[in-house]
Protein backbone atom coordinates (compact mmCIF):
# COMPACT_ATOMS: atom_id res chain seq x y z
CA UNK A 1 0.00 0.00 0.00
CA UNK A 2 2.99 2.60 0.94
CA UNK A 3 4.35 2.05 -2.60
CA UNK A 4 1.08 2.36 -4.13
CA UNK A 5 0.91 5.50 -2.37
CA UNK A 6 4.60 6.66 -3.66
CA UNK A 7 3.95 5.92 -7.28
CA UNK A 8 0.40 8.08 -7.01
CA UNK A 9 2.30 10.72 -5.61
CA UNK A 10 5.39 10.17 -8.21
CA UNK A 11 2.42 10.46 -10.93
CA UNK A 12 1.06 13.51 -9.64
CA UNK A 13 4.73 15.25 -9.78
CA UNK A 14 5.07 13.98 -13.37
CA UNK A 15 1.61 15.51 -14.57
CA UNK A 16 2.37 18.75 -13.76
CA UNK A 17 5.89 19.09 -14.77
CA UNK A 18 6.18 21.35 -17.54
CA UNK A 19 6.62 19.70 -21.52
CA UNK A 20 10.03 19.09 -22.25
CA UNK A 21 9.00 17.29 -26.00
CA UNK A 22 6.44 19.08 -27.83
CA UNK A 23 2.68 17.45 -28.41
CA UNK A 24 1.90 18.32 -32.28
CA UNK A 25 -0.96 18.66 -34.24
CA UNK A 26 -1.62 17.26 -37.19
CA UNK A 27 -0.99 20.88 -38.77
CA UNK A 28 1.14 23.31 -37.35
CA UNK A 29 1.97 26.97 -38.98
CA UNK A 30 3.21 30.09 -37.72
CA UNK A 31 2.96 33.53 -39.56
CA UNK A 32 4.96 36.75 -38.76
CA UNK A 33 3.97 39.74 -40.85
CA UNK A 34 5.61 43.34 -40.11
CA UNK A 35 4.01 46.03 -41.68
CA UNK A 36 6.35 49.10 -42.40
CA UNK A 37 9.28 47.48 -41.78
CA UNK A 38 11.43 50.52 -42.71
CA UNK A 39 9.92 52.67 -40.46
CA UNK A 40 10.53 54.11 -37.57
CA UNK A 41 8.69 57.68 -37.41
CA UNK A 42 6.03 56.02 -35.20
CA UNK A 43 5.58 53.37 -32.53
CA UNK A 44 5.05 49.64 -33.15
CA UNK A 45 2.79 47.40 -31.87
CA UNK A 46 2.56 43.57 -31.94
CA UNK A 47 -0.31 41.26 -31.63
CA UNK A 48 0.37 37.56 -30.79
CA UNK A 49 -2.29 35.23 -31.32
CA UNK A 50 -3.60 32.28 -33.32
CA UNK A 51 -5.97 32.72 -36.31
CA UNK A 52 -8.52 34.91 -34.43
CA UNK A 53 -5.96 37.29 -34.05
CA UNK A 54 -4.81 36.98 -37.88
CA UNK A 55 -9.24 37.64 -38.58
CA UNK A 56 -8.86 41.06 -36.91
CA UNK A 57 -5.27 42.30 -37.91
CA UNK A 58 -6.38 44.33 -41.01
CA UNK A 59 -8.78 46.26 -39.20
CA UNK A 60 -6.68 47.08 -36.24
CA UNK A 61 -3.81 48.44 -38.74
CA UNK A 62 -6.75 50.40 -40.84
CA UNK A 63 -8.01 52.00 -37.31
CA UNK A 64 -4.48 52.40 -36.03
CA UNK A 65 -2.95 54.37 -39.22
CA UNK A 66 -1.19 57.03 -38.75
CA UNK A 67 -0.73 56.58 -35.00
CA UNK A 68 1.40 53.20 -35.44
CA UNK A 69 2.86 50.42 -37.00
CA UNK A 70 1.19 46.95 -36.81
CA UNK A 71 3.23 43.44 -36.93
CA UNK A 72 1.59 40.38 -36.03
CA UNK A 73 3.45 36.64 -34.85
CA UNK A 74 -0.03 34.07 -35.47
CA UNK A 75 0.46 30.83 -34.73
CA UNK A 76 -0.83 26.48 -34.21
CA UNK A 77 1.45 26.59 -31.10
CA UNK A 78 0.78 26.91 -27.68
CA UNK A 79 2.59 28.64 -25.26
CA UNK A 80 2.79 24.74 -23.57
CA UNK A 81 5.58 24.11 -26.52
CA UNK A 82 9.13 24.29 -25.03
CA UNK A 83 9.59 26.26 -28.24
CA UNK A 84 7.14 29.04 -28.59
CA UNK A 85 8.95 31.23 -26.71
CA UNK A 86 11.75 30.69 -29.30
CA UNK A 87 9.49 32.32 -32.04
CA UNK A 88 8.59 35.38 -29.96
CA UNK A 89 11.86 36.10 -28.87
CA UNK A 90 13.13 35.87 -32.76
CA UNK A 91 10.70 39.18 -33.39
CA UNK A 92 11.65 40.57 -30.25
CA UNK A 93 15.42 40.59 -31.62
CA UNK A 94 15.17 42.10 -34.47
CA UNK A 95 12.22 45.09 -34.19
CA UNK A 96 10.93 47.47 -30.70
CA UNK A 97 7.63 47.02 -29.99
CA UNK A 98 5.78 50.00 -28.07
CA UNK A 99 2.72 47.80 -27.12
CA UNK A 100 2.47 43.91 -27.44
CA UNK A 101 -1.01 42.29 -27.21
CA UNK A 102 -0.90 38.40 -26.54
CA UNK A 103 -3.30 35.85 -26.65
CA UNK A 104 -2.96 32.02 -26.28
CA UNK A 105 -5.45 29.29 -25.58
CA UNK A 106 -7.27 27.61 -28.45
CA UNK A 107 -4.46 25.04 -29.74
CA UNK A 108 -2.83 23.03 -27.25
CA UNK A 109 -4.86 20.21 -26.05
CA UNK A 110 -2.72 17.65 -25.66
CA UNK A 111 -1.22 19.56 -22.84
CA UNK A 112 -2.47 19.65 -19.09
CA UNK A 113 -3.61 22.92 -17.70
CA UNK A 114 -0.47 22.70 -15.26
CA UNK A 115 1.76 22.79 -18.26
CA UNK A 116 -0.67 25.80 -19.86
CA UNK A 117 0.42 27.54 -16.97
CA UNK A 118 3.99 27.19 -16.29
CA UNK A 119 4.29 27.62 -20.30
CA UNK A 120 2.04 31.03 -20.39
CA UNK A 121 4.13 32.05 -16.91
CA UNK A 122 7.15 31.71 -18.92
CA UNK A 123 5.60 33.37 -21.98
CA UNK A 124 5.24 36.39 -19.77
CA UNK A 125 8.70 36.55 -18.24
CA UNK A 126 10.28 36.25 -21.82
CA UNK A 127 7.90 39.33 -22.61
CA UNK A 128 8.86 41.26 -19.68
CA UNK A 129 12.61 40.61 -19.84
CA UNK A 130 13.11 40.95 -23.62
CA UNK A 131 10.25 43.24 -24.77
CA UNK A 132 12.59 46.35 -24.05
CA UNK A 133 10.00 47.85 -21.51
CA UNK A 134 6.91 47.20 -23.80
CA UNK A 135 3.13 48.11 -22.39
CA UNK A 136 1.53 44.53 -22.56
CA UNK A 137 -2.00 43.75 -22.52
CA UNK A 138 -3.34 40.56 -22.14
CA UNK A 139 -6.34 39.16 -24.03
CA UNK A 140 -8.74 36.33 -23.29
CA UNK A 141 -9.28 33.18 -25.56
CA UNK A 142 -12.87 33.52 -27.06
CA UNK A 143 -15.19 30.15 -26.90
CA UNK A 144 -16.36 27.89 -29.15
CA UNK A 145 -19.40 27.10 -29.94
CA UNK A 146 -21.11 23.49 -31.53
CA UNK A 147 -21.26 24.18 -35.64
CA UNK A 148 -24.70 22.34 -35.82
CA UNK A 149 -26.11 24.91 -33.27
CA UNK A 150 -24.13 28.09 -32.53
CA UNK A 151 -26.64 28.86 -29.60
CA UNK A 152 -24.63 26.45 -27.89
CA UNK A 153 -20.93 26.18 -26.05
CA UNK A 154 -18.65 23.45 -27.56
CA UNK A 155 -17.47 21.08 -24.60
CA UNK A 156 -13.95 22.83 -25.25
CA UNK A 157 -15.21 25.93 -23.94
CA UNK A 158 -14.80 24.60 -20.34
CA UNK A 159 -11.33 24.27 -21.13
CA UNK A 160 -10.95 27.68 -22.46
CA UNK A 161 -12.39 28.87 -19.42
CA UNK A 162 -10.10 27.24 -17.04
CA UNK A 163 -7.31 28.54 -19.08
CA UNK A 164 -8.72 32.12 -18.70
CA UNK A 165 -8.56 31.72 -15.13
CA UNK A 166 -5.33 30.58 -14.97
CA UNK A 167 -3.95 33.38 -16.80
CA UNK A 168 -6.06 35.75 -14.98
CA UNK A 169 -3.58 34.78 -11.87
CA UNK A 170 -0.64 34.89 -14.18
CA UNK A 171 -1.65 38.45 -14.87
CA UNK A 172 -2.58 39.60 -11.99
CA UNK A 173 1.00 38.24 -10.06
CA UNK A 174 2.79 39.99 -12.69
CA UNK A 175 0.95 43.69 -12.89
CA UNK A 176 -0.27 42.81 -16.62
CA UNK A 177 -3.97 44.43 -18.24
CA UNK A 178 -6.24 42.48 -19.73
CA UNK A 179 -8.45 42.75 -22.73
CA UNK A 180 -11.19 40.01 -22.16
CA UNK A 181 -12.70 39.52 -25.57
CA UNK A 182 -14.26 36.08 -24.38
CA UNK A 183 -16.21 38.17 -22.36
CA UNK A 184 -16.77 40.65 -25.69
CA UNK A 185 -18.60 37.98 -27.53
CA UNK A 186 -20.40 35.47 -25.28
CA UNK A 187 -23.44 36.46 -25.82
CA UNK A 188 -23.01 36.89 -29.43
CA UNK A 189 -23.64 33.65 -31.10
CA UNK A 190 -24.40 35.70 -34.87
CA UNK A 191 -20.87 36.71 -34.58
CA UNK A 192 -19.62 33.55 -35.12
CA UNK A 193 -18.51 32.14 -38.53
CA UNK A 194 -20.20 28.78 -39.31
CA UNK A 195 -17.24 26.59 -37.86
CA UNK A 196 -18.08 27.49 -34.27
CA UNK A 197 -14.24 28.93 -33.46
CA UNK A 198 -13.57 31.63 -36.14
CA UNK A 199 -15.36 35.11 -36.58
CA UNK A 200 -17.65 36.66 -39.37
CA UNK A 201 -17.57 39.91 -40.60
CA UNK A 202 -19.39 41.24 -37.69
CA UNK A 203 -17.47 39.55 -35.09
CA UNK A 204 -14.13 40.76 -36.67
CA UNK A 205 -14.89 44.50 -36.53
CA UNK A 206 -16.19 44.36 -32.94
CA UNK A 207 -12.94 42.14 -31.98
CA UNK A 208 -10.86 44.86 -33.70
CA UNK A 209 -12.41 47.57 -31.87
CA UNK A 210 -12.10 46.13 -28.81
CA UNK A 211 -8.37 45.61 -29.07
CA UNK A 212 -7.97 49.26 -30.63
CA UNK A 213 -9.43 50.85 -27.67
CA UNK A 214 -7.10 48.89 -25.81
CA UNK A 215 -3.91 49.27 -27.14
CA UNK A 216 -4.49 52.89 -28.31
CA UNK A 217 -4.59 53.15 -24.44
CA UNK A 218 -1.50 51.49 -23.38
CA UNK A 219 0.08 53.46 -26.43
CA UNK A 220 -0.81 56.93 -24.35
CA UNK A 221 1.33 55.09 -21.45
CA UNK A 222 3.74 54.55 -23.63
CA UNK A 223 4.76 58.33 -24.95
Amino acid sequence: MKYFCILISLLAVCHSLPADEPVHERIEWIDIWVTDADKDDLPRVLLVGDSIARGYFGAIEKQLAGKAYCARLTTSKCVSDPTFNDDLLLLLKQYKFSVIHFNNGLHGWGYTEDQYREGLSQTVAALKENSGGAQLIWATTTPMREKTDLQSFAEQTERVKERNKLAAEIMKRNGVSTNNLFELVEDHADWQSTDGVHFNKKGNEALAKQVTQSVSQQLRLAE
